[in-house]
């Protein structure tokens, strides 16, 4: 049987990004009807990339109405971060600086599950483990098709939201395209320690640069403790970085990163996640727009992913109410901001880049140099 159903905002990706628009929409109107699509369940999710919420992303979530339901999450306070780039001294970021206290080091599946069922409680319709298979415009929004669960769903939309992260999947095949400024991936794996207790460093998060790319450790709920290697896809797989032996091996030479780690501890196989900086040709079209990171992904060292997406989502969902009211000022609007973020966080973290210069044969290294030297002649 196929199901026929109407919404006025279709959003197609139910992570940081899609939750956020959809709690925002709701916000400034509480009438519409949204329905949130995702092809997974995250209840049967495994770990998830993306731990870090530095200390002003808490006026984000205060500005969605959610601040007070996510400290019931009781995720561990950061105090600082700690990275051993360009010198081999550890350098320390003490947040107590900051005007708005401490970060966070989340859980991420668990952050993802909290700002769904968020979505929930505002009135947002919720699929799980469903696809978009078609998309078709029409004289007043979209056609689309779902299948979940064997079942063939027909939904007329107002308006879609693209949430599908670095795919893009619906923009790119509505007239926009990437644009990519590298060839970034992370090699992640996940520890446990068996006797509840870490090494070395302890709690906290810690970025460390080697000759090939740079390693990110950060300590998680219930005794995690995640590791992952920055470097090119290339370089990835000149390492054999997919193997738990190559990774191993490459650990094995840190400095400071190995010290995290003990033989008491389990340990996941590596996963591999696409990492580049890229940024969307146009992030709307006719009756859509794109948010997260389908419009623009920034590198990891900048730790401003769930940032930028609880942001963004606040920002189109205004841009969406504008254009429902005709006024389509609020998306060109949007796109200036997408754009001017980002041209503004390239020139920091070229700069970052190149306080590393230990490196300078490395072609890793190499490459951020010319890209340097291409943003700043």
């Amino acid at each position: 049987m196929t199901r026929a159903l109407t919404y006025d905002v279709v959003i197609l990706g139910a992570g940081v990004a899609g939750s956020a628009t959809a709690i925002a929409l709701k916000n400034q109107n509480p009438a519409l009807s949204i329905l949130l699509v995702d092809r997974t369940d995250i209840t049967t999710s495994d770990q998830r990339i993306g731990e870090t919420l530095p200390p002003h992303a808490s006026q984000q979530l205060q500005q969605l109405g959610i601040w007070e339901s996510f400290l019931k999450c009781n995720f561990l306070a950061s105090y600082g971060t700690y990275s051993a780039w360009g010198e081999n001294e550890i350098q320390v970021n003490e947040f107590i600086y900051s005007p708005f206290g401490y970060g966070l080091n989340l859980d991420r599946i668990v952050f993802d599950q909290f700002m769904q069922h968020e979505a929930i409680k505002k009135g947002v319709s919720l699929y799980t483990n469903t696809f978009c298979t078609e998309s078709n415009k029409s004289n007043n929004g979209w056609d689309l098709i779902l299948f979940s669960k064997n079942e063939k769903i027909k939904i007329h939309s107002q308006f879609v939201v693209d949430a599908t992260g670095k795919k893009a999947a619906f923009s790119t095949l509505h007239g926009a395209h990437k644009i990519c400024n590298d060839h970034l991936v992370g090699v992640y794996r996940y520890y446990q320690s068996k006797d509840h207790s870490f090494n070395g460093l302890g709690k906290g998060t810690f970025v460390e640069t080697d000759n090939d790319g740079w390693w990110y450790s950060a300590s998680l709920p219930n005794q995690n403790l995640v590791v992952g290697f920055m470097t090119d896809a290339d370089i990835a797989k000149k390492l054999r970085l997919k193997s738990a032996t190559g990774f191993d091996e490459l650990v094995s030479k840190t400095n400071y990163t190995s010290q995290r780690m003990s033989f008491n501890m389990n340990c996941s196989s590596p996963k591999i996640v696409a990492a580049q900086t890229q940024i969307l040709s146009s992030v709307y079209g006719n009756d859509w727009l794109a948010v997260g990171d389908a419009a623009s992904s920034y590198d990891p060292i900048s730790s401003l992913g769930i940032f930028k997406s609880l942001l963004m989502g606040r920002l189109a969902a205004y841009a969406i109410n504008d254009y429902k009211r005709g006024d389509y000022n609020g998306l060109k609007k949007y796109e200036f901001f997408i754009q001017s973020d980002f041209e503004a966080y390239q020139i920091k973290k070229n700069q970052y880049y190149n306080l590393e210069q230990r490196f300078f044969n490395s072609p890793f290294w190499q490459r951020r140099q010319s890209t340097i030297q291409k943003y700043t002649n």
